[in-house]
């Protein structure tokens, strides 16, 4: 296949990548594929990977997000895609981290289910450093999980970036229950966030394996190139 280009849009601007050789580039030439494009949703059951892309008002294709409950996946779909390309048979939660985080039910090839939460926005907004203190953050971890109903009167009383990270993420943890205990549970994501999160899993004895964000962003993009018959 010839060059072309997986771009994302967030809240930054746009990132772009030229594939096959995997390098960011700042401007394009060549077939786009965009994530974050805007394309109507996929229903939940369905397979990980999108049998086809979604033609482009403007020129290029799209991949399409997934939506549950009243949620759409906001880039996680991609990461999905790319990590079970890798491992079709796996079966497990994929948490991705990001400006928001999806903790999706995956299992043979189709994802089941997902739950989404802002934290990281919600520590953006609080302007919580990522200098944050282990021991600390275990603790708020550990004591917001136990009620977490007093997440707002914690957040009051915290003074320093580990305590508000880890009531933060307390919180989101009691919430996505349902989505971690007893699962295998892979992480995707990058940054201080991410290592918190995989710090507060590890402490509720959940084994955690890593993944790598743009990797598995880039590997999600070329499965369903591939499965669309190329561009």
């Amino acid at each position: 296949m010839s060059k072309w280009i997986v771009a994302e849009r967030h809240k930054g601007g746009v990132s772009m990548w030229e594939m096959p050789s995997r390098q960011e580039i700042s401007g394009a030439e060549g077939p786009i594929v965009m994530v974050g494009g805007g394309a109507a949703p996929r229903s939940l059951p369905c397979t990980a990977i999108p049998d086809r892309l979604v033609s482009g008002e403007g020129g290029g294709w799209l991949f399409p997000p997934l939506a549950w409950d009243g949620q759409v996946s906001d880039g996680a779909e991609a990461r999905v895609a790319g990590f079970v390309a890798a491992n079709p048979n796996w079966d497990g939660v994929i948490c991705v981290m990001g400006a928001s985080t999806a903790w999706v039910h995956v299992s043979a090839g189709e994802v089941i289910s997902f739950q989404r939460f802002v934290t990281a926005q919600l520590a953006a907004a609080l302007d919580v450093s990522d200098d944050w203190n282990e021991d600390r953050l275990r603790a708020a971890l550990d004591e917001v999980m136990t009620r977490p109903e007093r997440l707002a009167a914690y957040l009051a009383r915290a003074g320093d970036a580990g305590t508000l990270w880890g009531a933060l993420l307390g919180a989101e943890l009691a919430a996505a229950r349902p989505y971690w205990l007893g699962q295998q549970v892979v992480l995707v994501g990058a940054g201080r966030g991410a290592d918190a999160l995989a710090l507060g899993l590890s402490g509720q004895g959940v084994p955690v394996e890593r993944a790598d964000d743009t990797d598995m962003l880039l590997a999600g993009v070329a499965a369903a190139v591939s499965a669309h018959g190329g561009l």
